[in-house]
């Protein structure tokens, strides 16, 4: 929360700073055309803030939207009683993978049972909220800074899991493959730069990926 309010302050700082650079500078400009242009160039002025207005306006709502739609998914995760319930089982099938390996939770012959039902529930909330991301909708800035532990955590123990259904369908589960390798690459937890370099390029393949088998 406290980074939210900070960026917050920054964000409104530097619409006032805009405003009053602009205005400075129409005013210099004015003055050094002379009395013949102060009719005119007042007009302008006014109409160039007006439209900055206008375009700064719509870029604040949306802004204060994503914002709102951020907070309220991590609203929701924290109540939401049946992610808690699948969580935890999904924890315990990872923990029980040395007598039951997690991917064969991604088989037709198991795709029923509780600890794969618990599974999908929390790779496609994950990948509902990377999608939102992706497209604006949600602050990925700011989800990092919440979720990120959790989220690289299950990129890790489900990748497995994830595997085995991308054999089925490649598109399964692409943005929550997205979201972890963004995350793991900004955590900055990669010391050589020769390995960074290489997991960068790969992101940016995996994110022209729609369809079609993966890069090998």
């Amino acid at each position: 929360m406290g980074c939210y309010m900070t960026k917050n302050r920054f964000f409104n700082f530097y619409i006032i700073f805009f405003f009053v650079l602009v205005f400075f500078f129409g005013i210099i400009l004015i003055h050094y055309l002379g009395r013949n242009f102060y009719s005119s160039g007042a007009i302008l002025l006014s109409a160039v803030l007006a439209l900055s207005g206008a375009l700064l306006n719509l870029v604040y709502q949306r802004r204060t939207a994503r914002d709102s739609n951020s907070l309220s998914f991590q609203h929701s995760l924290l109540n939401d009683q049946h992610y808690l319930k699948y969580l935890s089982c999904s924890v315990s099938a990872f923990e029980n993978r040395h007598n039951f390996p997690l991917k064969m939770f991604a088989t037709r012959e198991y795709s029923k049972t509780p600890e794969a039902q618990a599974i999908r529930y929390v790779l496609n909330t994950w990948e509902r909220a990377a999608n939102a991301m992706r497209h604006g909708i949600y602050d990925e800035k700011y989800l990092y800074e919440a979720h990120k532990s959790m989220v690289l955590h299950f990129g890790v123990i489900l990748r497995e899991y994830v595997n085995e259904k991308q054999k089925e369908q490649i598109s399964f589960f692409e943005n929550f493959s997205w979201l972890v390798l963004k995350w793991s690459i900004r955590r900055d937890s990669f010391e050589e730069k020769i390995t960074k370099k290489k997991l960068k390029k790969i992101f940016k393949e995996l994110s022209k990926i729609k369809s079609g088998t993966l890069l090998k």
